[in-house]
């Protein structure tokens, strides 16, 4: 195989404020997500057709500090920390690529992905953060962080997650598995992030978890409800879907031996 044809297949991790973008996924002529905005940087910057195979469609709103996606070029030469510094400075303010390395041939952002952890960030107090807007949930109302961290617990293991999926939701199933959720005050009370990991999640599952916790946080269900919510796979009988303010994809996670294997 000619030079020319050969290919580097190349893994970004890349950060964003989502305030501004449908989502990441590319859509309709004229609608700006953060997709188009990193295929346009790297086809700048390779001079050559790009199409960046991301590993999470986050919503409208949403944030990342570890999105993945992989991206192919023939341009076998070019130092990939130039790649980087010239993609960042065609990228907006609120997009960055945070690092890209070299990766096996079959890697795929996606599919190659064991798992993915969120954060949601609620804030709560007495006075709208304005500084954090679109950043996170403003809740004014009280919570009780007790009975949301017992519901939380409830969550972890293997489950099928139909009654915390979109009403929307085709896929053929909806079995997962949640390895983490936590509830966890800051350390000044300002806010309670919810920290979940999982080996995949379905449209809007984990701000529908988000949502009913708050609602055990209200006292609105003891948390032992969480069973009977699960056991239900019935949407109707979870909580409401928090807002996407203030949720952020941290971090995608791959086998690190894979990506060795260049």
């Amino acid at each position: 195989m000619d030079d020319i044809q050969k290919t580097r297949n190349l893994k970004l991790v890349i950060a964003y404020n989502g305030a501004a973008y449908h989502g990441w996924q590319r859509q309709a002529a004229g609608i700006d997500t953060v997709q188009l905005r990193v295929e346009s940087a790297a086809v700048q910057v390779l001079k050559h057709p790009v199409k960046a195979h991301g590993c999470s469609r986050t919503d409208s709103g949403v944030h990342a500090e570890g999105q993945v996606c992989n991206i192919r070029t023939p341009r076998l030469t070019v130092p990939l920390a130039g790649i980087r510094k010239a993609m960042n400075s065609r990228l907006p303010r609120d997009i960055v690529v945070r690092s890209i390395e070299e990766v096996p041939e079959n890697f795929n952002a996606s599919w190659s992905a064991l798992g993915k952890t969120y954060r949601y960030r609620i804030h709560v107090g007495s006075t709208r953060p304005v500084h954090l807007a679109g950043l996170v949930w403003y809740y004014w109302r009280p919570l009780d962080i007790r009975p949301m961290q017992e519901a939380a617990s409830l969550i972890i293991g293997e489950h099928d997650f139909r009654s915390f999926a979109s009403s929307t939701e085709g896929r053929e199933t909806t079995v997962r598995t949640v390895y983490r959720c936590d509830v966890a005050q800051a350390c000044d009370g300002s806010e309670i992030h919810i920290t979940v990991q999982g080996n995949g999640f379905l449209y809007n599952m984990v701000r529908n978890i988000v949502g009913t916790l708050v609602a055990m946080g209200r006292g609105r269900w003891q948390p032992g409800h969480i069973t009977e919510i699960l056991k239900s796979c019935d949407r109707n009988q979870a909580g409401p879907t928090a807002p996407p303010d203030g949720l952020t994809l941290m971090c995608v996670h791959y086998d690190p031996d894979f990506l060795k294997n260049v």
